[in-house]
């Protein structure tokens, strides 16, 4: 009965879907200003920052409104304000990349005109854009740089805000202790402000960490409060979150027929609002539910929706490091042109003053003895214009030197990308090509079991190909070439260093420097997920590692050297 109330609650307030009251009435301020005040411009900023929970779309079409107006009246605060509204609008919509654009130009306006807030909100918004990066470590420490900007100003529901965001990261690496602190003094802070986004956010956290701890009744109680209160605000986000892992939490419970409701609920809102990730977490849990009920063919359909996703999820993640990684060096450049742009200006400046400096004394000098300082005179002009002419050449020298210096050090890039894409795409498909072999070795052992002897024949040629097929020792060889044209030098300072180390023990640091999981590990080895921790821990071992170092950051290390 109380999962159907839920139900029941969250189809009522699916009824408000994309409604913003506040915002609408906002809208009718609009016309009481003229375009050039300064003071429309912070309603078109108040405006999209209420969108960014229930409409990107909105919150981009009202910053964008703001920035124009902004730049025509020259109002450096509402300009500011614009580029963080369309920033975080970006950074909701996935497209990381224009989302840093804004948030780095809107942290550079706050810092020009000192205003510490705003400061400290684009710190917090551009590590929430790292963190969806997965550069957790540039995320983490934009995040505590926030919290020390909001403690100086005492602002203590930033603070909780941003606590919730540390929580999450380290949910995603499984740090759960660490996690439920954080979230646990974010969500006493959001109460303690009633701020009802915060407070939401931080149950539906909570709840995501107890499901995974199977701590089913905590889980229950946030998730359900989460709702509760995300339905109240409208929040797309975390109501589509909530509904995907209540129904994982149903079918923990063997609650099948609820699940399911809750799953392809979720499943519907992440389509409708393009959320991606949900969607691939709603197909998860449906191909785990019907296969609970041994509903096999519903469960390949959601399976193979599921991997399609997955893989244009990869794609896209991909391109956005890539595109992260090019916006990084653009900016870097920019930032040692106009370093050096700077240099120049005091250099020019300072040759300027040396001139007039020296005219000036000219000058007084020709008062004095006029004729004898004529020849004087012309001979320093025709000086003063070889310096210039000289110093003109070496500029444009200079400059075609840092062009070449760029063009040749983005061809090595692009080669080094090209590689790495090379050596990512041949370990996708050794993967799938384990996982097809060991699928169809299941199949025919499933089919065994049948009396007919036209399947035992059938059965037979499928073994028969698998065992032609499963000869992977070429495969490896492959594998090890595109490796070591990749990581140059790896092995032999591999060997260099750790002479005792057997083929296997090679096969498992390759993998492990490209940061395959465990799973994907085992179906490269065609071993079992145990077999691969066993592996791992016999090879701390033979590397000499210390209890809370990993053996990525070893390798890592090891190949810099």
């Amino acid at each position: 009965m109380r999962v159907v109330l839920i139900i029941f609650l969250i189809l009522l307030g699916s009824n408000f879907y994309g409604q913003n009251k506040k915002a609408d009435s906002l809208k009718k301020l609009l016309n009481q200003y003229q375009q050039d005040d300064t003071r429309k411009v912070d309603l078109l900023n108040a405006i999209g920052l209420e969108y960014w929970i229930t409409d990107t779309g909105e919150s981009l079409k009202y910053g964008n409104e703001a920035l124009l107006l902004s730049q025509k009246t020259k109002y450096l605060l509402g300009n500011a304000k614009a580029n963080r509204v369309i920033g975080v609008a970006y950074w909701a919509q996935g497209n990381q990349n224009k989302a840093l654009q804004y948030l780095t130009d809107s942290q550079k306006t706050f810092q020009d005109i000192n205003n510490e807030e705003g400061i400290a909100n684009t710190v917090l918004n551009i590590g929430m854009v790292y963190a969806d990066l997965k550069q957790y470590e540039k995320a983490i420490q934009n995040y505590n740089l926030a919290i020390d900007n909001f403690t100086a100003l005492d602002l203590t529901s930033r603070i909780a805000t941003t606590f919730t965001k540390i929580g999450a990261i380290y949910i995603e690496r499984g740090l759960y202790d660490d996690a439920r602190k954080y979230i646990s003094d974010a969500l006493k802070l959001h109460n303690q402000n009633n701020f009802k986004y915060g407070v939401a956010e931080a149950h539906n956290r909570l709840g995501i960490l107890y499901l995974n701890e199977r701590k089913l009744a905590q889980a229950k109680y946030h998730l359900e409060r989460s709702i509760s209160i995300g339905k109240q605000i409208d929040d797309k986000d975390g109501i589509t979150s909530n509904l995907i892992q209540y129904g994982k939490l149903l079918r923990i419970e063997k609650k099948y027929d609820p699940a399911d409701i809750h799953l392809q609920l979720g499943l519907e809102r992440a389509k409708k609002s393009n959320l991606k990730k949900y969607e691939l977490l709603a197909y998860e849990e449906l191909k785990e539910l019907n296969k609970l009920q041994n509903k096999s063919d519903e469960a390949l359909k959601y399976y193979d929706s599921y991997v399609q996703l997955k893989d244009s999820i990869f794609n896209t993640e991909k391109s956005k490091q890539i595109a992260y990684l090019e916006f990084e060096n653009e900016l870097e450049q920019k930032n040692k042109e106009l370093e050096f742009l700077q240099e120049k200006e005091k250099v020019d400046n300072l040759i300027k003053s040396s001139l007039i400096l020296g005219i000036i004394v000219i000058s007084i000098s020709g008062y004095i003895i006029l004729w004898n300082n004529r020849q004087r005179s012309k001979r320093n002009k025709e000086l003063l214009e070889k310096r210039n002419e000289l110093l003109k050449s070496k500029e444009i020298l200079a400059k075609q030197a840092i062009e070449n210096a760029r063009l040749k050090q983005q061809e090595l890039k692009q080669q080094l990308e090209f590689k790495n894409k090379e050596l990512t795409s041949y370990t996708i498909n050794f993967v799938q090509k384990n996982e097809l072999l060991e699928q169809l070795q299941g199949t025919a052992a499933l089919a065994k079991k049948a009396t007919s002897k036209e399947k035992d024949r059938l059965i037979d040629e499928l073994n028969k190909t698998i065992r032609q097929n499963l000869n992977i020792d070429k495969s490896w060889e492959d594998f090890k070439r595109f490796f070591e044209e990749v990581h140059v030098g790896f092995y032999s300072k591999l060997k260099s260093r750790h002479p005792d180390l057997s083929t296997n023990d090679i096969k498992i640091c390759s993998l492990t420097r490209l940061n395959l999981n465990i799973k994907e590990t085992a179906s490269i080895l065609r071993i079992s997920p145990e077999s691969v921790k066993t592996a791992r821990y016999r090879l701390r071992k033979k590397l000499e590692l210390k209890p809370n170092q990993e053996i990525f950051t070893y390798l890592l290390g090891l190949e810099s050297k």
